[in-house]
């Protein structure tokens, strides 16, 4: 283990904030995105003031480190693999950033509202500030060797390829190109998205999203924050609506989500019903039947109607007079 101050913080529930870690939180923005930007409730002010005010004071610690890199002075105490772990865990802190200010941009153009878009657009606006003096380091190539300028430049594209695939159904669907790397590639992704999500049996996507994260983010030494980061962390969670999770804090699909919106109960969908139950009720809606049903006859002698009258034998008014003046007669 490293003795660096710099190095292996933990956040008060024990969890070593990473850039692997800041990579799935990212993932599970995007993969919800629709759940937020979709809901038709305020967002909390506490939340996004939280989440503004940790992110600022977070970013003011990496401009403390960077400034001097950056500058050409340098900081004799921070070691070369020291700086290329917060390099990397910056531009993956970026990534969140880009791609959670999206989300909320998206929420508010689609409520016809301003409210939280010109909140994290301003802390947006602060992480490229710092970003300017991360690639100033990496192009001044003094303070780190060849291969580690190298490792740093293939995870900072390799973010940015990331970056679009999570931004994807956000360019697609409410044209937020601004926030993508490249915006054909970040559409090409949404595109394949949407298509899935509206598919009979849709693929789990991000599932297989996360798990490629956890290769291109492997698991290793974190740089040191404090809390702020964490906090920061905590106040996106606390803008989704507490109906987007489960009793057990996980986060519901969005199909769910939209049945549970819309009034109808989801086990109650027609298309989850017994099949004798979607048959049943396909037969009372059409009047079809698949089977060809039997309805047995009445027996003969429990008919009621009279017969018809014969019309031959029928009698007429006249007949019937003369036959009623003959009996009286008699």
């Amino acid at each position: 283990m490293v003795s660096s101050p710099l190095f292996l913080y933990s956040g008060k529930n024990g969890i070593i904030l990473n850039s692997q870690l800041t990579a799935e939180v990212a993932a599970l923005i995007a993969s919800k995105s629709l759940s937020l930007a979709e809901g038709t409730n305020p967002f909390s002010p506490t939340a996004l003031y939280d989440f503004w005010f940790h992110g600022q004071e977070h970013l003011k610690q990496r401009r403390k480190v960077l400034e001097p890199f950056a500058n050409a002075d340098g900081d004799s105490s921070i070691s070369e693999k020291e700086l290329e772990v917060i390099l990397k865990d910056f531009f993956a802190e970026e990534m969140l950033v880009r791609v959670v200010t999206a989300v909320f941009t998206a929420a508010d153009k689609r409520r016809n509202q301003c409210q939280a878009e010109p909140i994290s657009r301003s802390l947006f606006l602060s992480f490229l500030d710092v970003k300017k003096l991360a690639l100033t380091i990496l192009v001044s190539e003094k303070h780190m060797s060849l291969e580690t300028l190298k490792s740093i430049n293939r995870i900072r594209r390799s973010i940015e390829r990331w970056t679009d695939l999570f931004l994807g159904q956000l360019v697609f669907r409410f044209g937020l190109e601004e926030f993508a790397h490249e915006t054909a590639r970040s559409r090409d992704f949404g595109e394949d998205q949407v298509s899935n999500l509206n598919a009979p049996h849709p693929v789990q996507t991000w599932d297989l999203i996360t798990a490629g994260l956890r290769i291109s983010f492997p698991a290793g030494l974190s740089s040191k924050t404090d809390d702020h980061w964490e906090k920061m962390l905590g106040a996106i969670i606390a803008c989704y609506p507490s109906e987007c999770f489960n009793d057990s804090a996980t986060m519901k699909s969005l199909q769910r989500i939209r049945i549970e919106r819309s009034g109808q109960h989801p086990e109650m969908r027609p298309d989850r019903l017994p099949e004798h139950f979607n048959t049943a009720m396909y037969r009372s809606l059409f009047g079809t039947h698949t089977q060809k049903q039997t309805i047995p006859k009445p027996p003969a002698q429990l008919k009621t109607d009279p017969p018809p009258l014969n019309q031959k034998t029928s009698i007429s008014f006249s007949k019937l007079k003369k036959r009623n003046s003959n009996e009286s007669s008699s």
